[in-house]
């Protein structure tokens, strides 16, 4: 069995069919949340999520604040300015299925959130320190997250040892057979650890191994509907450099 595991696509149409069409044929999808917001096709991305029907998919905080759970206040003025952009994109049926995504799903040995099992809309586990807080928030041996727009994985005794965070390179297998993990697939729509290549993950759950992977996409394509739809020119420019 083989699950593609996507997170913050952030209305990154060209990006995410780029991933589709890397994976390659899959049993399954899930997704980690952050479908819209940045990017410049929030009906589109949501549409063709909906469409790929993943058995796990979970709401994030971008996606939150589209629905009006998430106060504005909270995004810095260029996110704030997206935020607002996208909600005025999205149709009742694109705010439904968004409504409609919980903040945790728990499938046999997997967490799944966006940000982290203390909370799942908002923190950001990206140093052992506050991955071994996490530990104790989940009772699977693995848990999926988002939200840092960082690749990485790390194992429950490294993160009590403080030992730091993993960042696999492309192609890179993790073996999931033994211990407990935490572990993000990076960023499909707006990746930020200077790789601008889109990010995902596959998971073999019979095989007990992660896959990270990496893929070129037509970023000027992005940037190109991005500008057309008066985005802010920071948000157009970041996706060249990754960050």
């Amino acid at each position: 069995m083989r699950i593609l595991i996507i997170s913050d696509v952030h209305a990154n149409l060209v990006a995410l069919e780029a991933v589709l069409s890397d994976a390659g044929r899959v049993d399954d999808i899930w997704s980690l949340g952050d479908i819209v917001g940045y990017g410049p096709r929030p009906r589109e991305c949501v549409e063709l999520v909906r469409v790929l029907a993943p058995n796990i998919s979970v709401i994030g905080n971008h996606d939150w604040a589209c629905i009006g759970r998430l106060s504005l206040d909270e995004f810095n003025p260029v996110a704030r300015f997206a935020s607002y952009w996208t909600t005025m994109q999205l149709q009742a049926e694109h705010l439904q299925y968004l409504e409609s995504l919980p903040n945790r799903m728990i499938d046999g040995d997997w967490t799944v959130v966006h940000g982290s099992p203390r909370h799942p809309i908002w923190e950001y586990i990206y140093n052992a320190r506050i991955a071994a807080l996490n530990f104790p928030a989940f009772d699977t041996p693995l848990c999926f997250v988002g939200h840092t727009h960082v690749p990485l994985y790390i194992r429950e005794d490294e993160a009590l040892s403080n030992v730091a965070p993993h960042h696999p390179n492309d192609g890179e297998v993790l073996d999931v057979s033994s211990g407990r993990y935490i572990i993000n697939p990076g960023a499909v729509g707006q990746p930020r650890d200077g790789d601008p290549r889109a990010s995902y993950a596959i998971f073999e759950p019979d095989a007990q191994r992660v896959t990270f992977h990496r893929v070129e996409y037509r970023i000027a394509d992005t940037q190109a509907q991005m500008r057309e739809a008066g985005l802010p020119e920071s948000l157009v420019t970041r996706l060249a450099a990754g960050v």
